[in-house]
């Protein structure tokens, strides 16, 4: 009995370890940059990432890594091979095969896949599931979550519908796993995510090349702007102006613009000291019904346009229009078949463009597979069949840039409504003119990188302040581009005054991010929430210098700077996954935790994570992580906390900008404040030696004058260009 017992307690130990040599010996290719290593099984080409301790940060795929028109990879063969490159000749399940490519190189995996025919192919990229993902644009900002990761796969169409999904993006990061994709082929893309799969999938001609990175959060960012930089997607340096109030027309006046309205409203607004310096007009001047790009004719609302210019300069407004790239053909009137309009629009017929004609003539407008000039419809406006602006050809976008200068105006609204699938790259390069050429641009349409400083996302309304807005915010900020800006505040509900503290409410989202403006006046309001509007107008205004230093890092570094989520700020905190608030960094050392109704009035729920917190106004210390479960708020609170490196810079008025530094660090601390204007950068440094006093060293490290607070600590000093600061606790 014994021995049968010992055969087979043998059998089974020798079953077991048969298996494990096979798994063990499974044939693989091995690449490696030094830190991480991808693994490429060649039976199914199934690949995953491990870390420099051997550790899986991205799981394979159960069933293959490479799928081809539906089909799996079955077997590789190894072609050319080194430890940061290799090249394989694939095997697919209907007998077909395919070349691919893979080079791992600084924190960087391209992997660029050949089919063998030249038909349109649909080639996807898949790995395992991972717990958290975020980014892909506007297609990732109708999530109902900020994570995009659900039990169930969710295939995200990345489109261009000229509504809902203007800017795209295939990006989209696993902070959790630190690894992001993203691809740039054209054609079809779409990216599918589950608690089992990531896949990257694109239907088009030619080869396609997919980009993996590995690294820090930071370093993905770094990353992703590199390679988006190599596919000639390049982005534009924000201009300080639109980090100020400014003020759209829409929300106060649709239809019913001109010179008189405009001004009335304006001057109602300065006259109470609201700080606007641009204004969008972006309705009611089109000649006769036309668009746009009549360039110039500025119609009967605005005979005299001058007058307004001359005026807003006197105010030091900014004036920018609404800007679209379709062109009516010439000829008409043109009748809408559908009875629809856009707010107060009263125009029953749309006249033709001449301008089209020379569009057409130099093969400036998009064409179909024919090679014949499509005409399309837009659903919204101008819904009358119109020729498309090919931003892809240079000429046509220098040709575009040309005519938007007959305006004579500070800038652009870019604002068209095109359905176009999967035709997405259309738009960047003749709003990018616009703006090089140092026009201010609001862009909604793009992919990958933002064609001006901010980029708008769909029309929003108060009741998605808790939703839509913040979540569309932060999936533009977690795709590399945080400038955010969706409407005006209070838009189309600041006559309500039964929702008077929901209107607050989505101001302050708004005033804690890098674009806010305003529209109709707060008419009626009791004088307290007129104070607080006016109180949280005021402190984006405070802040407009800090934001726009921190839009500057973001523009040099990658990193959303602005507007960083929690979960990209302290990726290994677990907790911030866990919040159902919506938390954000601006820059390095805000924490922003606005009321956004969820909770009752007078008391919210903040989670502050690891590090030293100050609350803003009362001055109040914590020590994260901590959850301030019931803390007492009111709207006339500024909602944020001060920690990180604790440095942050307000302005005082338009000659003084003042440094806050507070002791969160035990450690040496160097804060850069970009003033931009062709200014030099100033350096505060902070060392904590608890001296007691505290002492701040200017030029030459003489004393500076400086005020402490007796609550928090911080001291405060009025900084300029081109100095270095030292700071000592």
């Amino acid at each position: 009995m014994h021995s049968i017992h010992c055969k087979s307690l043998f059998l089974i130990l020798a079953t077991i370890f048969l298996a494990s040599y096979s798994f063990i010996q499974e044939p693989a290719l091995y690449l490696s940059d030094g830190n991480y290593r991808l693994k490429v099984e060649l039976i199914g080409m199934k690949m995953e990432i491990q870390d420099r301790l051997g550790t899986v940060k991205v799981p394979k795929d159960q069933e293959s890594g490479l799928f081809l028109n539906g089909h799996p990879v079955i077997s590789s063969e190894v072609l050319k091979s080194s430890s940061k490159s290799a090249k394989l000749k694939v095997s697919l399940s209907n007998g077909a095969y395919a070349q691919v490519d893979l080079v791992f190189k600084e924190g960087r995996i391209t992997l660029n896949v050949s089919p063998q025919n030249d038909n349109i192919n649909t080639t996807s990229i898949r790995f395992g599931g991972m717990p958290v993902a975020y980014g892909l644009g506007d297609a990732g900002g109708w999530n109902k979550t900020f994570n995009l990761v659900a039990e169930n796969e969710k295939r995200f169409r990345l489109i261009n519908d000229g509504a809902r999904n203007r800017w795209v993006s295939s990006f989209c990061i696993f902070p959790k796993n630190d690894f992001a994709g993203v691809f740039f082929s054209q054609g079809k893309k779409s990216v599918t995510l589950s608690t089992n799969s990531y896949h990257q999938e694109i239907e088009g001609k030619g080869a396609s090349s997919f980009y993996l990175f590995v690294g820090k959060v930071p370093e993905l960012y770094k990353h992703y702007k590199n390679a988006r930089e190599d596919n000639g997607y390049s982005e534009v340096k924000p201009k300080f102006t639109l980090f100020e109030l400014g003020w759209e027309s829409w929300d106060a006046l649709g239809w019913n613009t001109n010179e008189e309205t405009v001004k009335g409203i304006l001057a109602k607004f300065l006259k109470e000291g609201y700080p606007i310096k641009w204004a969008v007009t972006g309705s009611g001047f089109w000649d006769q019904g036309g668009t746009t790009t009549s360039f110039g004719r500025w119609g009967e609302k605005f005979p005299e346009p001058q007058s307004l210019k001359n005026w807003m300069g006197d105010n030091d407004i900014h004036w920018m229009i609404g800007l679209r790239t379709n062109f009516i053909p010439q000829g008409g009137p043109y009748f809408p078949k559908t009875t629809k309009r856009d707010k107060n629009l009263k125009v029953n017929s749309f006249y033709g463009n001449e301008l089209s004609e020379v569009g057409l003539n130099k093969g400036y407008f998009v064409k179909d597979i024919e090679g014949v000039p499509f005409r399309i419809t837009s659903s919204i406006f101008p819904i009358v069949p119109s020729y498309l602006l090919d931003g892809r050809n240079k000429k046509a976008a220098k040709w575009y840039g040309a005519l938007y200068k007959k305006w004579e105006v500070a800038g652009i609204k870019e604002d068209t409504m095109m359905d176009l699938d999967s035709l997405i790259g259309i738009f960047n390069q003749p709003i990018k003119n616009i703006s090089d050429d140092g026009g201010l641009v609001m862009a909604r349409n793009g992919a990958f990188v933002s064609p001006g400083t901010l980029l708008r996302i769909n029309d929003s309304g108060v009741g998605e302040k808790n939703s839509r807005i913040p979540i569309n915010y932060f999936q533009f900020a977690a795709s590399g581009f945080p400038n955010v800006y969706s409407d005006v505040a209070g838009v189309h509900n600041m006559h309500n005054l039964a929702q008077v503290s929901s209107n607050i409410e989505h101001a302050w989202l708004l005033a804690l991010t890098a674009g806010m403006a305003i529209g109709a006046f707060p008419e009626g309001w009791p004088e307290e929430a007129r104070n607080t509007f006016k109180k949280l107008v005021n402190f984006h205004y405070q802040l407009g210098p800090y934001l726009y230093s921190s839009a500057i890092k973001a523009y040099h570094s990658g990193f959303p700077y602005t507007l960083t989520p929690l979960p990209l700020a302290f990726p290994g905190d677990d907790k911030v996954y866990q919040q159902q608030r919506f938390e954000w960094m601006i820059g390095e050392s805000i924490l922003a935790a606005p009321l956004l109704s969820e909770e009752s009035i007078e008391k919210v729920a903040v989670y502050l994570p690891d590090g030293i917190w100050y609350d803003f106004e009362s001055g109040e210390k914590f020590v994260g992580p901590k959850l301030l479960d019931n803390y007492p708020h009111d709207l006339n609170k500024v909602p944020v906390f001060i920690g990180g490196k604790g440095v942050i810079i307000l302005r005082k008025d338009a000659s003084q900008n003042i440094a806050h530094v507070y002791p969160t660090s035990s450690l040496p601390v160097s804060y850069v404040h970009h003033f931009g204007e062709n200014k030099r950068d100033a350096q505060i440094n902070v060392i904590n030696k608890g001296i007691g006093t505290p002492k701040v060293l200017g030029k030459s490290g003489q004393e500076i004058d400086f005020h402490q607070d007796n609550i928090s600590g911080k001291v405060t000093f009025r900084i300029s260009p081109g100095t270095d600061y030292k700071v000592i606790f």
